[in-house]
Formats: structure tokens, sequence, C-alpha cells
């Protein structure tokens, strides 16, 4: 018993001075420490409306950092996310004023979605072009097809069911928000308990090593990018639901928010470490940042300031981290 205690007090030590342990804590940790001090400085940012509105408004940023994740898991980036929203929520109100029925504008929204990753897959994993130019490429690209499309207009879909994914709750919580909680649960399956998901934290850690242990690489960035499409074709309709319109100018705040959260979460830049919690978690932790220096009476213009700080800063932390 005497040996017990030391080891095991050594073993807790060690876990502690441990950078894997600390990077997936981070996000949580930081969470609570947030909830804590806006806690106190307005009592009203804990209240149970101003959770589950904040809860609600970090649906967007948690669909569009779960698909970021699979594109850093890759070890790559997708700067044309949040344009793709834009499209997504264009065509599918272009769809909309055709006279399509509400379902099937969804599903275009989630395929224009699923088609730009495809694209973006393709020139990546097939072409071998990198992932920063052909994702800056489809960026200006897409910003330019949402606003030809729709001449810069909004269009108006005033569809209850619709609204209803931002209006309605389930025990208090917004249904938009348990969406996003029930696509993350699906996506830690995938990517953690399917041979995809090995395969692609494989091809993330070493693209070279993985063919040589002859995985389909191209296929795998191909399947990758797919997601983090799709993921940007459920934004749109989150989008729409949530303002009630088209939106074809391109928010950045979304791709940055998006990159952020999946920084905060611990998912390694370097590719092949990953984890589906840290970023909703960190998707959340920004969304609570937003919205308690609003609270405070701080201007929005400092917001993209104060992410932008604490984006380097988690990336600093995680310097080297491979």
């Amino acid at each position: 018993m005497a040996t017990d205690t030391p080891t095991r007090g050594r073993a807790v030590w060690q876990a502690l001075n441990s950078e894997e342990t600390w990077m997936k804590l981070a996000a949580p940790v930081a969470l609570v420490l947030l909830a804590v001090v806006f806690g106190s400085l307005n009592p009203r940012f804990l209240s149970w409306p101003s959770i589950t509105s904040m809860l609600a408004d970090s649906t967007i940023p948690i669909v569009l950092a779960l698909g970021a994740t699979f594109a850093v898991s890759l070890a790559g980036i997708d700067l044309s996310l949040a344009a793709t929203v834009a499209l997504g929520s264009v065509t599918m109100a272009t769809a909309y004023q055709s006279g399509m029925p509400l379902v099937v504008c969804c599903g275009i929204a989630l395929l224009t979605g699923l088609a730009i990753g495809t694209i973006n897959g393709s020139f990546i994993g097939w072409v071998r072009i990198p992932d920063f130019i052909v994702t800056l490429g489809t960026l200006s690209v897409v910003m330019g097809l949402s606003l030809v499309i729709s001449q810069g207009k909004p269009v108006q879909i005033p569809e209850r069911s619709l609204t209803a994914l931002s209006t309605l709750s389930l025990g208090g919580i917004r249904l938009n928000f348990l969406i996003a909680i029930a696509l993350a649960i699906v996506l830690h399956v995938v990517l953690f308990h399917t041979r995809f998901g090995t395969h692609l934290l494989a091809v993330g850690d070493n693209a070279d090593a993985a063919k040589a242990m002859g995985l389909k690489v191209a296929r795998v960035k191909l399947a990758g990018y797919m997601i983090c499409g799709a993921m940007a074709g459920v934004g749109a309709i989150m989008l729409t639901s949530y303002i009630g319109s088209s939106q074809p100018a391109t928010n950045t705040d979304y791709l940055l928010k998006a990159i952020a959260a999946v920084v905060l979460g611990g998912v390694s830049l370097f590719g092949g470490r990953a984890t589906i919690y840290g970023p909703v978690i960190g998707a959340i932790l920004l969304t609570f940042l937003q919205s308690g220096l609003t609270l405070l009476g701080v201007s929005a213009f400092y917001s993209p300031l104060v992410i932008g700080i604490v984006v380097i800063a988690a990336a600093t932390l995680m310097r080297g981290r491979k």
C-alpha cells in the first residue's frame, strides 16, 4: 500500500504535466473560467434564458467546426467554408423561388456544400494542389457565384417548418443546437469507430507512410473534404432557418470561428490527431465569449480582435504538437 500511493501520485503528476492532457482540458477549463468571470461581472450571463440563447447561437460555428475538423485532421484547411454557407443559402432560396418543396430546397443546399467539398477534395487529393491554394480559389469562385445567382439580394423563406429549427425547444434547449450535437455524435463515431476514420487520421499523420501501407490517400482526402463541404451545406440550412432568408454575402466571421474552435479544441494543426468534443466546446466557448463581451457593453468591433488573440494563444500552446 505504501508503494502504491507514491506510484499513483507520480502518475497523476505526470498526467498533469502532459501536454496531451492540457490540450484535452484546455477548452473545457477555459469555458468554466469564462462562465465564472462573466457570471460574476453580470449575473444575467448565467441565467437559463441567456445560456439557451447562447447555445443556439453557437449552432452554426459548431457545425462548421465539425467540418473543419476533418480538413485539419488531414493536415489541411478549408478556406471556402463560409463562402459555401452563403452559396448553399442562395441555391436553397433560388430553389424555393422556383416552387420546389422545402425538403428538396434543403437537400439542394446540402448538395451544394457536398459539391464544393468534392471539388476541393478532388484537386487536393487527385491533382495534388496544396489545400491552401485550392480552397482560396474556391473561396473566390463560390463568393462570386453566390452574388451572381442572387444579384446580391436576400430572398425571404417564410416557412414555419424551417424557422422551427431555430425556434422550437426540447426541454428548454433549442432544436438547432440539439441537431448540432447529434451531428457531433455521428461524426465522432465516423472518426473514431470506423475504418475510414482510422485511415483519415493515418493520412493526416503521414500521407507517405499511409500510401506505403496501401491506403488510398487521394480517396481519403476526397471523402474528408466532402464531409467538410456537407457540414457547410448543413450550416447554410441552419443560417437560413435562423435568419428567415438567404444570405448571399459571405460572413468571414464563420470561417474565423470554425478554425478557432478547431484550434481551441486541441485538434493538431499538423494532422493525425483530433477530437470531436473539443471543437464543439471551442465553438461554444467563442460564442459565450462574444456574448459576454456584449453583455458587458463592449463594442462588437472588439470581438474579432479578442477571438484572434485567443486563436494565436491557443496555436502557440500547441506549437510543435504532432
